[in-house]
C-alpha cells in the first residue's frame, strides 16, 4: 500500500473551510499567498497534469476526494433551498454590476435561501459577500464595498505555477495584493451569513473567496460545474458572462429540459440587453423550451428585486 505523500486529504469528513484553505496567508506579507493548503494542493494539481493524472493511484485518490466532497455538499445542503448566482469572473468590485449582485444574494441570503456560486472572483466574490453579511445592516455591505473598491479588477494570474512547479512570484504578489481587502474583511466578521462555494484547482491561479462558509473545492472542473447547477433547484441568476457562464446556462437547460431532477428550476437572466442582443441565448431557449415551461420557469428582467422574488416564490 502506497504512503498517502499528498497535500491533500483524499477522504474528507466535511467541506473546506476559509480557515483551512487560506492557513498561513498573512496580509502583510506578499510571499504568503503561496504557503496556504489551498496554493499547495494547486500547486501539485498543476505538476501533475492538471487533473490528468499519469499516475493511476494519484487519479484515484482524486477522484475520491471529488466524491467526498459531492457528499459533503449533500450533507450542509439537506432540507434547505438552494439557488445559484452566476456570472463573470472579471466584474470588478465597486462596479455597478457587481453591487447589484451583492445585493442581490443579500437578500436572497436573508429569505433562507443558501446561496452558492463558483466561488471564484467578480460575480462569484459579489454573491458571498451579500451571503456573508445578510445578517449585518445595510450599511455595513456600502462600507464592503467602499472598502473592496479599492483592489477592483482582480489581476492576471494565469501560469502563476508552471509544469515544472516553479512559481511566477510576481503573479502571486499581484494575487495576494487583491485577496487581501476581502481576506481582512472576512476575517472581521464575528458571525457571516452562510453561503457554499465551489471552486475547482482548474482555476487555481484565481483566489477562492474567503466570504463563503462552505467552501467544495474540486479536482474536476466538469465534476464540479454539473454539480453546481444540480444542486441548484431554487433556481439560478445568471449576471453578465463570457464563456463560462453561457456553458452553465446551456448545461442548466439541459437539466431542466430533460428534467434530470425531476422539475424545471428557475432560470433568470438579469440583464435584458445583454441576454437578448449581446449574447442573445434567449432566442435559443425559447425555441428549446416546451412554451408553458419558458413562460413559468424563466425571467429575463433588469431588476434584481424581481429576478430575487421569481426565485424566492419559486415552489417545487
Amino acid at each position: 500500500m502506497r504512503s498517502l505523500d499528498l497535500p491533500f486529504q483524499p477522504i474528507r469528513r466535511n467541506l473546506y473551510t476559509p480557515e483551512q484553505l487560506f492557513a498561513g496567508y498573512h496580509p502583510d506579507r506578499p510571499d504568503s499567498f503561496t504557503e496556504t493548503a489551498d496554493f499547495a494542493i494547486y500547486r501539485h494539481f498543476v505538476t501533475h497534469n492538471n487533473g490528468f493524472a499519469v499516475d493511476p493511484y494519484l487519479g484515484m485518490m482524486q477522484a475520491l476526494h471529488d466524491q467526498t466532497i459531492t457528499q459533503g455538499c449533500i450533507d450542509i445542503l439537506e432540507g434547505k433551498r438552494v439557488a445559484a448566482v452566476m456570472g463573470g469572473h472579471r466584474m470588478k468590485r465597486g462596479e455597478k454590476a457587481y453591487r447589484q449582485t451583492a445585493r442581490l444574494a443579500r437578500r436572497l441570503a436573508r429569505a433562507g435561501i443558501m446561496v452558492c456560486s463558483g466561488g471564484g472572483p467578480g460575480a462569484m466574490e459579489a454573491t458571498h459577500l451579500g451571503a456573508a453579511l445578510a445578517p449585518s445592516p445595510d450599511r455595513d455591505l456600502e462600507r464592503a464595498l467602499e472598502q473592496l473598491g479599492k483592489a477592483p479588477g482582480v489581476p492576471e494570474t494565469g501560469g502563476m505555477v508552471d509544469a515544472g512547479g516553479k512559481v511566477d512570484h510576481q503573479a502571486a504578489v499581484r494575487a495576494h495584493a487583491w485577496f487581501r481587502p476581502a481576506f481582512q474583511l472576512a476575517e472581521s466578521l464575528d458571525a457571516p451569513g452562510e453561503s457554499l462555494a465551489v471552486p475547482t484547482w482548474h482555476y487555481g491561479h484565481e483566489p477562492t473567496t474567503p466570504f463563503a462558509t462552505h467552501i467544495a473545492k474540486y479536482f474536476q472542473n466538469s465534476i464540479r460545474e454539473a454539480g453546481l447547477t444540480a444542486l441548484a433547484k431554487q433556481g439560478i441568476i445568471f449576471t453578465e458572462g463570457k464563456a463560462g457562464t453561457i456553458q452553465e446556462i446551456f448545461q442548466d437547460s439541459n437539466q431542466n429540459y430533460y428534467r434530470t431532477f425531476e422539475h424545471f428550476s428557475p432560470m433568470v437572466f438579469l440583464g435584458v440587453a445583454y441576454w437578448t442582443e449581446t449574447y442573445p441565448v434567449i432566442k435559443v431557449l425559447r425555441k428549446l423550451f416546451a412554451a408553458e415551461d419558458f413562460r413559468d420557469c424563466v425571467l429575463v428582467t433588469d431588476d434584481p428585486d424581481q429576478a430575487a422574488a421569481f426565485v424566492e416564490n419559486f415552489k417545487a
